[in-house]
């Protein structure tokens, strides 16, 4: 389980985050739903060690791990997955090759199992990832998340600038994922999210506005208007 209490966090004398407080179950994705500049982002990136927050704490599986670093995050199982972590001079095998070198065992044999659940990239595993379009790069850092050994994922807006055919894509290959036991925070502008969402936490001016079942906060009418018509 990862618990966040009394987060808050920012940029310099800048207080983006003020006192997040949410738990996610392993196993379960928790969708984070906020429009530019609610402080999305920035909780993920403070998640993730980047940002290292002012006050507040955060535990994962009853450890501390407020001040770790990315890399010591990662050895616990907590992965930031950003686009640029892709490499574009290296083949689509290459770099989730790249991203398995922590996992015991893992062979060249499981990159090709594990791009079975992405037929368009299998098709082309040899190709630079430069190759890519925009929505193919993101089903690599889906399969990319796959194939680490990461429990807890975090995930930056996925869907940002492509179509609805790879978000529908990319929605998939996160319940494949839940399936095989990872655990997601997403954060997101497209509430099509609430979909496979297990647990909603919506922001604003870096507050939790509101949290809780995905089917109950979105009878709430002025979040219908602000998310689910645009």
């Amino acid at each position: 389980m990862l618990e966040v209490i009394n987060l808050s966090s920012g940029y310099g004398d800048i207080k983006v985050l003020k006192e997040i407080n949410f738990s996610v179950e392993k196993g379960n994705i928790a969708l984070i739903l906020s429009l530019n500049g609610g402080g999305k982002s920035t909780l993920l990136k403070t998640l993730g060690g980047l940002i290292l927050p002012s006050e507040g704490r955060i535990l994962y599986d009853g450890i501390d791990i407020t001040h770790a670093s990315p890399r010591q995050r990662v050895n616990y199982g907590i992965l930031l997955l950003p686009e640029w972590g892709i490499v574009p001079n290296l083949t689509i095998k290459e770099n989730m090759i790249l991203s398995a070198s922590s996992r015991k065992g893992t062979a060249e044999r499981n990159v090709l199992d594990t791009l079975r659940n992405f037929p368009e990239l299998a098709s082309r595993y040899e190709n630079k990832a430069s190759s890519l379009s925009g929505g193919q790069r993101k089903l690599l850092i889906m399969a990319m998340a796959m194939i680490s050994g990461a429990d807890m994922l975090l995930l930056d807006e996925p869907s940002s600038g492509v179509s609805p055919i790879y978000v529908d894509k990319i929605m998939e290959s996160i319940n494949i994922m839940k399936e095989g036991g990872k655990s997601f925070i997403i954060a997101e502008q497209n509430p099509s999210f609430t979909d496979i969402a297990d647990y909603l936490m919506v922001m604003d001016l870096g507050r939790i506005q509101v949290q809780g079942k995905p089917k109950e906060i979105i009878k709430n009418i002025e979040i219908k208007n602000r998310f689910f018509s645009l």
